[in-house]
């Protein structure tokens, strides 16, 4: 069963029970206000939380192991990306002595990997990445499979304890960072920042 038909499961035993209780209740609006609030209830997330937890559980089974497959690709995908970025910036002749953050420029219309922040050689850094669209693209796949295990991982702290605004919470921290990858010399971290 997906997630999906948990939601609308969900919500349309939520309307049929409001729709009952509204019309039992037709005479006097404090009952009806007490169904609503009981409905809502138990449509409400935490109320939803046992059969999420059972469903992200399975997500994790060693036989099944969706997020265990996607982490192993995101480790594969980052240390050929980290070997094809020194290729292309050593071709150029850039030296990684310092420090050097990358990510992606969402504000431009083909989100190029770009230097974040102030670089002596990032203009240079810059030409290179252009160079090599490839870079890019596969940043794009690795940024996006890092978010899906990122969000996945919030989903099932927020239904664990926090609730509602837990996840709401952690909606706007994930939407207010960006993935970077910051390297010096023969080091490299990847990471979500603020960008």
């Amino acid at each position: 069963m997906s997630i999906n038909s948990i939601g609308n499961t969900g919500s349309d035993l939520y309307a049929k029970n409001l729709k009952e209780n509204l019309r039992e209740k037709e005479t006097s609006t404090a009952p009806a206000i007490s169904a609503l609030s009981q409905v809502t209830d138990k449509a409400s997330l935490s109320g939803l939380a046992p059969r999420l937890q059972g469903i992200l559980k399975a997500l994790e089974q060693p036989e099944g192991n969706v997020m265990q497959a996607v982490s192993e690709n995101v480790s594969s995908l980052q240390d050929v990306f980290v070997d094809a970025l020194y290729l292309a910036l050593d071709s150029e002749g850039i030296n990684l002595s310092q420090k050097l953050t990358l990510r992606l420029d969402t504000a431009s219309e083909t989100e190029q990997l770009v230097v974040a922040g102030e670089h002596p050689d990032s203009e240079q850094i810059n030409a290179a990445l252009a160079g090599v669209p490839e870079l890019s693209s596969a940043f794009k796949e690795i940024a996006a499979q890092s978010e899906l295990l990122r969000d996945v991982g919030n989903i099932g702290k927020v239904i664990g304890s926090r609730g509602l605004a837990g996840y709401e919470n952690a909606s706007q921290q994930a939407r207010d960072s960006a993935y970077q990858i910051s390297m010096k010399g023969e080091m490299s971290h990847f990471y979500f920042g603020k960008p």
